[in-house]
């Protein structure tokens, strides 16, 4: 059965295996022969074995270049908002008045595809002053260091980032 899965969807095991390959390059930050075939290996041994979890019976992974280019120019933006977000976080903790005002938002989250939800919830708990705490369907409560933050989650321009990704449509540095 997990051979069925994994030979009708030949171009979703090539991309998940190359994001993890991607991932795992990153972290071990070396790029010799040795890290490579130890990460195609590891990354195509865990989604041959997680075959079944991964690729959804009669479905198969559609992306497109459009798809691939918004989800890297996704992931510079995101990494930018963690920087941004942790000088901001270092600024609150070590200020004399600890001007923090926790509380909770409930928003919608809008997104169809569980894969959108799983990256922009993630998203919202790897920025330091936010952590998603529950997702229900179309409801999303997210607990906030700040009222800043509060609002940063409502409007966040990384969400029409994830929104546009999902359908397809990539717009060149689009921050509105």
């Amino acid at each position: 059965m997990i051979k069925k899965r994994f030979r009708s969807d030949y171009r979703g095991f090539f991309l998940i295996t190359a994001m993890l390959l991607a991932f795992w390059l990153l972290m071990s930050a070396s790029f010799d022969w040795q890290h490579l075939l130890a990460g195609v290996v590891l990354s195509a041994g865990l989604i041959y074995y997680w075959a079944e979890l991964i690729f959804l019976p009669g479905k198969k992974t559609d992306f497109s270049w459009q798809q691939v280019a918004a989800f890297i120019q996704y992931t510079i933006f995101l990494v930018i908002e963690i920087i941004k977000a942790n000088f901001h976080v270092a600024y609150l903790v070590l200020h004399p008045r600890l001007p923090i005002s926790p509380g909770f938002v409930v928003t919608s989250v809008g997104l169809q595809k569980e894969l959108s939800k799983t990256y922009y919830l993630n998203s919202i708990t790897l920025t330091p002053g936010t952590v998603t705490v529950k997702c229900d369907d179309d409801r999303l409560i997210v607990h906030c260091f700040t009222e800043k933050n509060a609002q940063v989650v409502q409007q966040w321009y990384l969400y029409q980032q994830i929104y546009n990704m999902e359908r397809g449509v990539f717009k060149w540095w689009n921050k509105s």
